[in-house]
């Protein structure tokens, strides 16, 4: 028998626990049990979500509004998520029949307006490498019908397709979209897809197009119900599972858990469980803002996937000990002296600023997270190492104080275990920066120019573009001043000024990986300088970290 376990999300804290048998629907009690030979094993169902209040739970009719989603897939169970327009009971049927017709598992739950009327449902005992379908019913009305596969075991070679993205500002001005209707996701949902990564920046609460940022639960749950307004991320998540982490505008930009006002912390951090479909987390640390958000996904033989929480556990910039007596905060304090003069820089930035960047007490993961990521990335068997990474890095220099240039002694620790250990086929997947930077990762370019991971950022699906922002920092001389530090960097390929998704594939069979970024139409994005490059990066081939 599968063991059940409650996992908390948010104001979901006291979750139910719904015990049911295989193939009786709840709507259906009356008539009987229909017993299913489909899902023997699927013999508990794990609620989120707290009981609703008598007027919450009042029989009338219920809208399912911004569609269903599923995600943290293993082997054996899934999270699946739903909106209501107000509480009362709803159920989840899951299936291996698109058309339900198979005697579908059933279990039901209840929506509550604590947790802005989502609900959320853990599945367990599925089988592994399985297609599944399900939909959610109540009142007879019944959502859409969503889909999702199960990881293939870990001892077990599976080809695998994913995407992953980030940076989705749907804020609107005046009833319209500012920067597009997401595009990009209906091109990556076409791809066909195993999984979805949804990589940070969810929502833009501190949005520039708001009249004002979020502070409140309630101000935080409204940006995600308008990026769900978007149908072509609506349909993605519900074609697809999704495996979400957060970045920084899920609070406010930049944010660190050390820093970080901890209501709004509390507040962001609950929204966001509210709305993305993961599971209950394992790490404990009182160290950071809060228990971070850590995860590890086994994709067959061929893939590890590490999530690690990169704001909770994080301490603050060092901004302060990198501004100038002027009020400027130095651009690139971690480039080295010839380098900055040939910038039209002093050698060096302002005293005590590379101390500051290289404090080894200065963390982005904290001790606990920290020791779970490394050993992760050490015990895992898996062919590619696959780490989904909020921020970048690979040494660009610019302004490098929220990645992980900005956090020196952190940074170098993890890149020179990779190679100590001589952990093979460790690819960092990140967005952030608004545009396409494929590079090799080094401990250091300029003083260990050993290539010891490589790291694919992708991005944006809807803001300002890298390109954009550096226009409207510094206009032309800003944008050419950056191209030239990422020349200096080696960047393999390069695009500032493209909404893009990155597009993974493994052959399991013949070991390799190729990462692809597309654009918005689903093109493969070209180098800007150089049309005549891909951006386009194969492994398993004679690279010398593989």
């Amino acid at each position: 028998m599968v063991s059940t376990r409650a996992i908390m999300s948010g104001s979901q804290s006291r979750a139910q626990r719904v015990t049911i048998r295989p193939g009786l629907d709840p709507d259906d009690r009356h008539r009987g049990p229909r017993w299913t030979r489909l899902l023997v094993c699927l013999l508990t169902i794990v609620a989120f979500v707290l009981s609703a209040t008598p007027a919450e739970a009042a029989p009338h009719s219920i809208v399912f509004t911004h569609g269903v989603a599923s995600g943290d897939v293993t082997s054996t169970t899934a999270v699946l998520w739903t909106r209501v327009d107000h509480g009362g009971k709803i159920s989840v049927e899951v299936s291996t029949d698109p058309s339900f017709m198979s005697h579908p598992v059933a279990a039901r739950t209840l929506a509550a307006g604590k947790d802005d009327f989502t609900a959320k449902i853990f599945v367990t005992g599925l089988t592994p490498d399985q297609q599944y379908f399900y939909r959610w019913r109540a009142h007879g009305v019944t959502s859409e019908v969503g889909s999702f596969r199960t990881a293939p075991l870990p001892s077990v070679p599976k080809d695998l397709r994913f995407a992953y993205s980030g940076d989705s500002d749907g804020t609107k001005v005046l009833g319209v979209p500012f920067f597009n209707e997401f595009e990009t996701l209906e091109a990556a949902r076409l791809e066909g897809l195993d999984f979805f990564v949804y990589l940070g920046d969810t929502i833009y609460s501190d949005s520039l197009l708001r009249p004002f940022p979020a502070t409140t639960l309630g101000e935080y749950q409204d940006a995600y119900r308008v990026n769900r307004g978007y149908a072509r991320l609506r349909d993605l998540l519900g074609a697809t599972s999704t495996y979400a982490i957060w970045d920084d505008h899920e609070v406010r930009n930049d944010f660190a858990g050390a820093t970080v006002d901890p209501s709004r912390f509390a507040n962001g951090r609950e929204a966001f469980l509210d709305y993305l479909p993961l599971d209950g987390l394992s790490l404990v640390d009182p160290a950071c803002a809060g228990d971070p958000l850590f995860r590890v996904f086994h994709w067959g033989s061929a893939v590890d996937l590490i999530i690690p929480d990169e704001r909770s556990c994080r301490s603050a910039e060092a901004t302060a000990a990198c501004t100038y007596p002027t009020g400027v905060l130095d651009p690139v304090p971690t480039l080295p002296p010839d380098q900055r003069t040939a910038l039209g820089l002093p050698p060096s930035p302002p005293p005590g600023c590379l101390d500051a960047i290289n404090d080894p007490s200065r963390t982005m993961l904290g001790s606990v997270q920290k020791a779970a990521f490394l050993s992760a990335l050490e015990e895992s068997s898996a062919r590619y190492k696959i780490v989904v990474n909020e921020v970048a890095i690979q040494q660009f220099w610019a302004l490098p104080y929220d990645r992980w240039e900005g956090y020196g002694a952190e940074r170098r620790e993890i890149l020179s275990f990779i190679r100590d250990e001589g952990i093979r086929n460790v690819l960092f997947l990140t967005t952030d920066n608004h545009a396409v930077l494929m590079n090799e990762v080094f401990v250091d370019r300029f003083t260990d120019p050993e290539p010891i991971a490589y790291e694919a950022v992708t991005g944006p699906i809807a803001t300002f573009t890298l390109q954009q922002e550096a226009l409207a920092l510094g206009g032309p001389a800003a944008l050419t001043a950056l191209n030239r530090l990422l020349t200096i960097a080696g960047v393999d390929c390069r695009n500032l000024d493209v909404f893009s998704y990155g597009l993974v594939d493994v052959d399991a069979s013949g070991g390799t990986a190729r990462i692809t970024m597309k654009d918005s139409t689903g093109s493969v994005v070209h180098d800007q300088r150089d049309t005549g490059i891909a951006c386009e990066k194969t492994f398993g081939g004679p690279s010398p970290f593989l």
